[in-house]
């Protein structure tokens, strides 16, 4: 029997049911179920507390060989500023001050072919990539978001020495223009955990119609402009209600925002959720709206596709390639202003046979494009690839 690949996945902050946790996640378990490969999980941040993770291997802190990091005045402070926390302190440290960590670290790559990591490229990214340069050790970074300027340093390291995993066109664009030498791969997202929990979620509307939002709730979301945009709809007269699933540091100003303008019997604030009882928010929604500045391959657009959703969004990241003007909902620019989405919303409104129409379109584009089996496999090749030909 060939000797399984082994993989070492470095996850970030496990605080919440975001798209990059889902990811990661979802990345790691794939993997797990293929007999190439042996799957190890670093989740340097949090304890494990979810429970798609609990079967998966972990890779844990060898206190042992740690001495230098626990003794080290720089840990202590963060020790102490946490509480006593020693878990969320090693994370905080190593997230701050991997050098701290090289020996540790250098000794547990030494036992892997590949590195993969789907975190922000902050300081610690570049510290870990020249580790498995040091090593010899193939790595991948799958990059989430967008390509950002300040992260310049270390998209330059990746070119001769890392495989990005990519899956927007706008993404694969901004590579060949800036890093033409860059090694990457086309990756399709799909969602991660419970595709078939979603696929069940029945089509049809309500009355009053129910928008909503599923997501984190900070500036980036632009999520104000949605509850201007309530306001319009209501002034004219129509019935309806937008829902808002999940929290975040702009969860007081759109509350505040509600109470202002008299929207309470129109917005209704849900609360977070956990990452298994996701479909259950989108069984609630009619119509799903979303309005961020930027997104890399928004996966909750995918959500709402499989929920057989018709979606108003903002043209970001992979959008155009998953939501089709007036197939599957519509799309309208970055900077679109309250007036001109609430013209978008109040078509559902005035032609409430669309949300069926453009509902079952969704889901039809979701299963033609972005079904589990068919992506996991081109992300499985892709890193199959990548580890083939670093030994190579």
């Amino acid at each position: 029997m060939p000797q399984k690949r082994k993989v070492l996945f470095i996850l970030p902050e496990l605080l919440g049911p975001g798209g990059q946790e889902l990811e990661n996640i979802g990345f790691a378990k794939c993997l797990h179920t293929d007999a190439r490969f042996k799957v190890t999980v670093l989740n340097f941040y949090a304890p494990f507390q979810v429970k798609e993770l609990e079967n998966l291997p972990k890779l844990d802190w060898d206190l042992s060989q740690l001495k230098q990091v626990v003794f080290n005045k720089k840990f202590l402070k963060i020790w102490v500023k946490s509480g006593f926390n020693f878990q969320m302190s090693l994370g905080n440290c190593f997230r701050n001050f991997p050098e701290l960590f090289d020996a540790w670290l250098n000794a547990k790559l030494n036992t892997f072919d590949l590195c993969f990591t789907g975190i922000s490229p902050t300081g610690l990214l570049p510290h870990i990539l020249n580790s498995c340069i040091q090593n010899n050790l193939a790595f991948a970074y799958h990059e989430s978001s967008i390509f950002h300027p300040k992260n310049d340093h270390f998209y330059r390291l990746m070119e001769g020495n890392g495989s990005l995993l990519i899956s927007a066109k706008a993404k694969e664009e901004y590579l060949l223009e800036h890093y033409p030498h860059a090694d990457y791969s086309i990756i399709k997202q799909w969602i991660y955990l419970g595709q078939e929990e979603f696929l069940k979620i029945p089509q049809g509307n309500q009355h009053p119609i129910k928008f909503g939002y599923v997501g984190r709730m900070d500036s980036g979301k632009n999520l104000q402009v949605i509850l201007e945009a309530v306001k319009i709809l209501k002034e004219k007269g129509h019935v309806l209600e937008f829902l808002l699933f999940g929290d975040g540091p702009e969860m007081a100003n759109l509350k505040a925002f509600t109470q202002k303008f008299g929207l309470e019997d129109q917005v209704e604030f849900k609360g977070s959720f956990p990452f298994e009882q996701r479909h259950t928010c989108f069984s609630e929604l009619d119509v799903f709206v979303m309005t961020s500045t930027f997104e890399g391959g928004p996966l909750v657009i995918l959500e709402a596709m499989a929920a057989g959703k018709p979606i108003i969004t903002t043209l970001v990241g992979d959008v155009p390639n998953r939501v089709f003007e007036d197939q599957n909902g519509y799309v309208l620019p970055i900077d679109c202003s309250p007036y001109s989405l609430s013209q978008q919303m109040e078509k559902y409104l005035d032609q409430q046979d669309l949300v069926t129409k453009h509902g079952k379109r969704s889901r039809e584009f979701f299963l033609q494009e972005f079904e589990e089996k068919a992506c996991q496999e081109i992300f499985k090749e892709s890193i199959w690839d990548i580890i083939r030909s670093k030994s190579n």
